[in-house]
């Protein structure tokens, strides 16, 4: 699966530019981001996409430092049942560990990794597929929000021992030094956040068991299905998800599983089917199932499969099965 991002960290660029006057709205659309899918807990992003916003939007506001200020507009929500679970951990130790089995969730191409040693814990970061002017962009939000995540778990009462970034060193960095308040290296093979031993074992302000348990298994849910490698059968819940919208497009179902149109028929042909074959299967499977709950109205379900109105829905049925869907229903109940 082609690099994607919860569609909520898109929340603090979309807040960024709003905070400058900008419509945020058009400027998603304008990237192919629905902006809609914000709001939604489990809807994704390309990250490609969200990359090219934000790259337009340093542009536009002529920022060098925007990474850093849309950090400022991120709160713990915005990463979702990750950004809960860290906060409930019992120390920052846990925290990095959640991390660490949790991080596809956020990005699926996003790797961290903990090195301890005698004195310090190192946090390192490392991103796949990142567009090349995105780096700077993308490392200073992350960074800024990871270490103010920490900050809040103990009680602000937090400083790293040393960051690293990956890019070169600009030639301003009082911003850096202001923020993370340790020494900054530059040009390092990977972007890094390290902390004293003792500070990683301190108990966070924020911890809460329970709540820390009840969404790891929201985050296990969340990584079984995005680890779901059967591209029919993502296509399928797409085709799904959107059919009471009406009959959805190859191109549309293509953005939900993050591939181009031309990639997602290509895959398909592999398979040896193609996507309106799948429509097919989908909406005969659904109406089937739905006939079979008597309390549902024809109508309802022309519907939820994306027809027009009942009438189209009836001649569609019967070209699937040879009857109309009463019909259908009544002989289920003989």
């Amino acid at each position: 699966m082609e690099n994607s991002i919860l569609a909520s960290a898109g929340r603090p660029l979309w807040r960024y530019l709003e905070a400058n006057k900008i419509d945020a709205d058009s400027m998603f659309k304008r990237f192919g981001l629905d902006p809609s899918r914000i709001q939604e807990p489990r809807s994704r992003y390309p990250y490609q996409l969200l990359c090219d916003a934000w790259v337009e939007a340093a542009a536009i506001t002529q920022n060098e430092h925007i990474g850093f200020d849309s950090a400022k507009h991120y709160t713990p929500l915005d990463l979702n049942a990750l950004g809960v679970t860290f906060l409930s951990s019992t120390t920052l130790t846990e925290a990095f560990q959640r991390l660490v089995r949790y991080e596809s969730v956020l990005n699926s191409h996003l790797t961290f990794s903990i090195i301890e040693s005698t004195d310090r814990v190192d946090l390192i970061s490392e991103l796949a597929e990142i567009p090349i002017d995105a780096i700077r962009i993308v490392e200073d939000c992350r960074t800024s929000v990871l270490v103010n995540l920490c900050r809040l778990g103990l009680d602000m009462a937090l400083d790293p021992v040393e960051v690293a970034f990956t890019y070169p060193e600009p030639k301003a960095t009082g911003e850096h030094f202001a923020i993370f308040r340790c020494p900054v290296k530059f040009s390092q093979p990977a972007s890094r956040v390290s902390f004293n031993l003792a500070d990683t074992r301190r108990p966070f302000t924020s911890a809460n068991r329970e709540l820390a348990l009840s969404s790891d298994q929201i985050l296990e849910f969340m990584i079984k299905d995005l680890n779901q490698s059967d591209l029919i059968s993502q296509v399928k819940r797409a085709i799904i998800d959107d059919l009471p919208s009406g009959a959805p497009s190859a191109t549309d179902i293509a953005k939900c599983v993050f591939v181009s149109n031309r990639t997602l028929q290509r895959r398909l042909s592999d398979e040896n089917t193609n996507f309106q074959t799948l429509l097919l299967e989908v909406r005969r499977e659904l109406a089937k199932k739905y006939l079979e709950d008597r309390s549902m109205p024809l109508a309802e379900i022309s519907y939820m499969l994306g027809f027009a109105d009942a009438s189209s829905f009836s001649r569609a049925f019967k070209q699937w099965t040879g009857d109309p869907p009463a019909a259908f229903r009544t002989n289920l109940l003989a």
